[in-house]
């Protein structure tokens, strides 16, 4: 928002403009946050700030000979904000610096430390005590070793190397394995038994299902069968094979007439009353039905 100076505006009286408020608004709120923050020298920077800001919004107005941000009127206007500004800069800087850190005149720990060292008189040297054999390898399993903290005894640790341990630990290692081992073997048996009730249990499972098959082949036979019975009823009796035997006694038929008369026709080979006389085309039946 800027415009260029003009001979009616550079002598008519000065009024703020809407940019004017709003940046003035923006800078009184940065202000009020920083001094709600604590910081030491927060007035102090600010002011800096500000004047920085200042500074170089009225070089672009004293340079272009347009109105900036705070709406200045002339140049002249834009001059005396530059100095305002170039003692705002100065001021504030100087508030800053009185508001720093004072130094401290407490002597550092380490110092205290050090003087403490140097004044301090030396200590008599302990005498070194023997190293303990304790956890240390070994080699014979069960062989027991005397020294002043008391009888350390060989034995494999739970990864199985052979160091040296107290006789209260190698037994309470020794149980602990005995009981792993023991843990073992009825978990073995466990799982032989699961198996063996596992391996029954399939047989018997294998014995059912073959059981169900062979009920089902007999069913199945037992169908054809009488499937085969029915359609043997059902069929024609089979032709006797040709050849000539002599009729029964008692069953003699003059010809065909009398042997349909007696409701015996037709006559196969080897019924009683059968001749050949009577089968004319010698097919071992006689006196068929005539076509």
């Amino acid at each position: 928002m800027t415009t260029n100076f003009s001979a009616g505006t550079s002598k008519a009286r000065w009024r703020p403009t809407k940019s004017f408020w709003i940046t003035a608004g923006v800078w009184l709120l940065l202000l009020i946050i920083m001094l709600a923050t604590g910081v030491s020298g927060a007035f102090g920077v600010w002011l800096v700030l500000f004047a920085l800001f200042l500074i170089v919004t009225a070089l672009y107005a004293l340079l272009f000979g347009r109105r900036s941000w705070l709406g200045l009127p002339s140049r002249k206007g834009a001059g005396a904000a530059v100095g305002a500004g170039v003692v705002a800069l100065v001021v504030g800087g100087v508030v800053a610096a009185a508001a720093g850190p004072v130094p401290s005149t407490i002597t550092p720990l380490a110092d205290t430390r050090a003087v403490a060292t140097t004044t301090a008189s030396p200590s008599p040297t302990p005498t070194p005590t023997p190293k303990s054999k304790l956890l240390t390898e070994c080699v014979s399993d069960g062989t027991s070793f005397v020294e002043p903290g008391g009888t350390l005894k060989c034995a494999k640790n739970d990864k199985g190397v052979l160091v040296w341990m107290t006789e209260k630990d190698a037994k309470k290692l020794v149980a602990e394995q005995v009981q792993a081992t023991k843990a073992a073997e009825e978990k073995l048996a466990s799982d032989k038994a699961a198996a063996v009730v596992a391996e029954a249990a399939s047989a018997e499972a294998a014995r059912v299902a073959a059981a169900d098959a062979a009920a089902q082949q007999a069913a199945l036979d037992e169908a054809a069968r009488l499937a085969a019975e029915q359609a043997a009823q059902q069929q024609a009796p089979a032709i006797q094979p040709l050849g000539e035997a002599p009729a029964p006694a008692g069953a003699y038929y003059a010809n065909c007439d009398a042997a349909r008369a007696a409701g015996a026709a037709p006559l196969y080979v080897g019924q009683p009353g059968y001749r050949s006389g009577m089968d004319g085309d010698n097919d071992g039946i006689a006196c068929e039905p005539k076509r």
